[in-house]
């Protein structure tokens, strides 16, 4: 079973199994009595590098902001290839709750976004730069526009690229929309907010993406471009991922290559979506981004 399959599972189990439950009642949860995936943490060379000396091709510091329920070693197919061609390459694990330990992206989105914030502003600070770019995938590409909106990053981001960005919320395959039908969404959300309050903000008719995307998608000076996968089982509908507003590059995967079968998680695995990610960095240099990316 897929890893984002087996959380659009969990997550109608536990809304129907909290459905009648109330929220003073509702038991400390025993995550490590939980089946969970587990995953081996990868160091990736040369990643926080504050020694690097950037290219001139490629001036500003690069933050990769991964997604809900991965770290920043998600990126471990993409970084290689970006020091490769000159950048200097960062990232952070955000979101960690103490009952989940070894997942990032849980906490409250707000919390997430200061703490891009801060880190985003340490690397500048350390790195003498005014600007930095960004990429983010799912959660990680709603976190920078969160920043620059609210937490003081306007004009301190140059690109931001989303892939499968969670930009206008979610309907979780329909179980969000169904969940509210049969009366068992808002009685769950108690639980939710014990163990990953984010899930519940990042439905798309939460108060948090309202305000996310009040007065607009975009922010103004920064160039902004989306990649989505029809086979998105988290990011549903998966056009939901594109931002609206003029000037906006939104390009569908299977579009640039039909073979592509990746869903939202893997979407940091396929090198049809960095071959895309490293053109919309540097449009100077693109290269066509197709099913030849794969070889």
């Amino acid at each position: 079973m897929k890893f984002s399959t087996l959380i659009l599972s969990t997550v109608v189990t536990l809304m129907a199994s909290t459905s009648r439950v109330q929220a003073a009642a509702l038991p400390t949860v025993d995550i490590q009595a939980a089946t969970m995936p587990q995953f081996v943490k990868r160091d990736i060379a040369g990643l926080n590098n504050y020694n690097c000396k950037p290219s001139a091709a490629h001036p500003r510091p690069l933050i990769l902001v991964h997604a809900t329920l991965l770290t920043a070693d998600s990126w471990q197919d993409f970084v290689p290839t970006f020091q490769q061609q000159g950048w200097c390459v960062f990232a952070l694990t955000y979101g960690t709750v103490p009952d989940i330990p070894g997942f990032g992206g849980l906490a409250p989105v707000e919390q997430s976004a200061q703490q891009l914030a801060d880190f985003a502003n340490n690397v500048m600070a350390r790195m003498n730069a005014s600007q930095v770019d960004l990429v983010g995938h799912s959660q990680g590409g709603i976190l920078g526009r969160y920043w620059i909106k609210y937490l003081g990053g306007a004009g301190k981001v140059n690109r931001m690229v989303g892939i499968s960005p969670i930009t206008h919320g979610t309907t979780l395959s329909g179980i969000a929309t169904v969940a509210k039908a049969l009366q068992v969404f808002y009685p769950a959300e108690p639980l939710f907010d014990k163990i990953a309050p984010s899930f519940y903000e990042m439905v798309n008719t939460s108060p948090f993406i309202a305000k996310l995307n009040a007065g607009g998608d975009t922010s103004p000076g920064v160039v902004h471009s989306n990649i989505a996968t029809k086979f998105d089982e988290v990011v549903t509908p998966y056009q939901t991922a594109f931002e609206n507003d003029p000037g906006v590059t939104n390009v569908v995967l299977q579009d640039l290559c039909l073979l592509s079968l990746n869903e939202h998680l893997t979407m940091v695995n396929s090198m049809v979506v960095l071959q895309y990610v490293l053109n919309q960095l540097d449009p100077s240099a693109a290269k066509t981004a197709n099913c030849l990316s794969l070889l």
